[in-house]
């Protein structure tokens, strides 16, 4: 019987040191360069390994999960974050919930953060598909599949129904009715899109999502400056039979006020043709191309 603890104690206690040394070089490897082990997998492998083979965990599947938890974390808090940092993030928060699947976090961080990089929003929506039947009572499940349909994909319809289904189970927001109705009515709407966010981010709390939120704000904000300034040069373009030569001569003439202030930083360009593009977003939110 001793031997058997002792054994056990030392299954443990090298269970714990490997476990150390992932930690250790996890870090280090942030340190050499993020790219590399993004696109390698280093920094998960041995802890996929682990997940594969629950026997290996020796109880200790909820800690391994914290691990791979903190590591999404780290990866989730980039500022400047590039596909490979999403491809790194989706197999760590998979990572998390292999170990413990009643983990509610990686799910909805995966819901917001995949979601802002458009090759990734199916895999957010995947992640939040497989944690709800583990949480069916928990309204957030639904509502971030609904924001996930109207903002990354444009499915006004399926995110209006998620929404209701959200609205549905206890402890929901009393504002998701209305968020559900505005859904279904106001497709392909900046203006309204930028209301809906405005409502969802002053209700979350978690700095990371929050941060999300922010993003996904700018992002629609600046697709509704630049609708609008291409009315603006069609205008300019009937009235005078010829497009401006810069977004200034559209104030000149009074067709707007003033040129809106892009919100990350950068400037409004008129493009020939007629064409209008920040100089600090490479892509547009096509669901909202009408």
């Amino acid at each position: 019987m001793n031997r058997l603890r002792t054994l056990a104690l030392l299954g443990t206690t090298f269970l714990l040191l490997a476990i150390s040394t992932l930690v250790t070089a996890k870090i280090s490897s942030q340190r050499l360069g993020r790219e590399k082990f993004a696109s390698t997998g280093e920094t998960t492998g041995a802890l996929a390994l682990i997940s594969k083979t629950p026997a290996f965990t020796f109880g200790f599947r909820n800690f391994l999960a914290d691990v791979a938890w903190l590591e999404a974390v780290q990866t989730a808090g980039s500022k400047r974050k590039e596909e490979t940092d999403y491809h790194l993030l989706s197999r760590q928060l998979n990572l998390a919930v292999d170990f413990d699947p009643r983990f509610v976090m990686p799910y909805l961080m995966g819901g917001l953060v995949l979601s802002e990089f458009p090759e990734y929003a199916g895999e957010a929506l995947h992640l939040l598909e497989r944690g709800k039947p583990h949480h069916p009572t928990d309204w957030r499940f639904p509502f971030y599949m609904g924001y996930i349909q109207y903002f990354s994909f444009g499915q006004s319809m399926e995110a209006g129904r998620s929404m209701q289904e959200a609205a549905r189970l206890d402890g929901s927001p009393e504002y998701l009715p209305l968020l559900a109705s505005r859904m279904l009515s106001e497709a392909k709407d900046p203006e309204a899109a930028l209301n809906l966010l405005e409502t969802i981010a002053v209700q979350e709390t978690d700095p990371v999502r929050r941060s999300a939120l922010e993003r996904r704000m700018k992002e629609v904000t600046v697709e509704r400056d630049l609708q609008n300034l291409e009315w603006a040069v069609e205008s300019y373009r009937r009235l005078t039979g010829s497009f401006p030569g810069t977004l200034r001569d559209l104030v000149d003439a009074g067709v707007i006020r003033g040129i809106p202030r892009e919100p990350n930083g950068g400037r409004y360009l008129l493009e020939p043709g007629g064409k209008v593009r920040s100089d600090r977003l490479e892509r547009r939110l096509r669901v909202f191309q009408r």
